[in-house]
């Protein structure tokens, strides 16, 4: 009897840690996500785990530029890594360390679009939503 109990104690404990772990990203975008999808993706993570994407490039967003300034300067990457494990807030993985990193609305959790500073020119990038 006690052998039954403790398979299924195990059972449960097993059962909630993985039920509980699909959520543990509140339904965002992670940058394991990405990465898993993307070895080569060029993103950074800000404002409480937001992942957002380097769009600088794509013809849709060209017209889209002029409408997105620097605000405020939200702070610089703090590391540049592949690694999607411990991916932090301020974590790249194509910007250097120390990259200026700027939001464009002035309350700056509200930014969709954030404006990096790169080798003399300003790179876009937008937070990825869950779809």
């Amino acid at each position: 009897m006690k052998t039954t109990w403790f398979w299924l104690i195990i059972v449960s404990i097993v059962m909630f840690v993985s039920t509980t772990g699909c959520y543990a990203d509140r339904g965002r975008v992670t940058a394991r996500d990405v990465l898993k999808q993307d070895t080569e993706a060029d993103i950074i993570q800000y404002n409480n785990g937001n992942v957002y994407s380097n769009v600088t490039e794509l013809e849709w967003f060209q017209d889209e530029k002029s409408k997105y300034t620097k605000k405020k300067l939200v702070g610089k990457v703090r590391k540049q890594t592949q690694n999607s494990f411990w991916f932090k807030d301020l974590y790249a993985t194509k910007l250097p360390e120390g990259t200026n990193v700027f939001s464009t609305d002035d309350d700056v959790k509200l930014s969709f679009i954030l404006v990096v500073e790169h080798d003399g020119e300003d790179l876009y990038y937008m937070r990825l939503l869950e779809g």
